[in-house]
């Protein structure tokens, strides 16, 4: 079952979903599949399809994933120092206690997840230049985005969630991923939703981020 969403509803509705996933609702591998399918359509360097795409559905090792997950929060949140609570830099940013909320709430319950997806960049993109590295992401980050949104499509979503960046060696070992051949891009969580009703999120106004033919600060 599809939500037929126009290509508008669709693009300004997709959210990074933590709240609410639905861990108690089984997702198959063949919608997992159908999105991946879809999401392979999207543009890649040179075409070289050179992506490599890891789903994990065990559930004794989205136990172990989600407690890798956890401890590179805590790695990333020691960096903070003060910069935290309040004192964090999107402390201001409408709805941040929200988010906080759910990012927490994604903590607790990660190790609930039906299915996880990791994109992986072959090679060690920061071993490159700027060049290396915007070709690398650009040739799998719009990809990631359009699995999110044949997700969306289908009444189910993720989140966008790269804590785990900080424990990636161990994450690899635990997925048996050549740590020395590829880079992960992120961690995705799947699930359904509850509810399917979604709405635009506060973003910056048009004229305070873009600018015509010269940077403008």
């Amino acid at each position: 079952m599809t939500l037929n969403l126009s290509a508008d509803q669709l693009l300004t509705t997709t959210r990074s979903v933590r709240k609410r996933l639905d861990f108690d609702r089984a997702v198959s591998r063949d919608i997992i599949q159908q999105c991946l399918e879809i999401a392979f359509q999207a543009p890649n360097g040179s075409n070289l399809n050179t992506w490599k795409w890891v789903v994990v559905d065990d559930p004794g090792i989205i136990e172990k994933i989600s407690g890798l997950y956890n401890q590179g929060t805590e790695d990333f949140i020691a960096t903070l120092g003060d910069a935290v609570g309040e004192n964090y830099m999107g402390a201001d940013i409408p709805g941040f206690q929200g988010i906080n909320d759910s990012v927490e709430y994604l903590r607790q319950n990660l190790h609930r997840a039906p299915a996880i997806l990791f994109p992986l960049i072959s090679g060690r993109v920061e071993q490159g230049g700027v060049f290396w590295q915007a070709s690398s992401y650009g040739s799998i980050l719009q990809a990631t985005w359009s699995f999110f949104l044949a997700l969306r499509e289908r009444g189910m979503g993720s989140a966008w969630t790269t804590a785990h960046l900080w424990r990636e060696k161990e994450m690899a070992e635990l997925l048996g991923i050549p740590y020395e051949r590829y880079t992960q891009v992120g961690l995705f969580p799947i699930g359904y939703t509850k509810g399917t009703q979604f709405r635009k999120a506060y973003r910056k106004p048009f004229d305070e981020v873009v600018s015509w033919n010269q940077f403008s600060p």
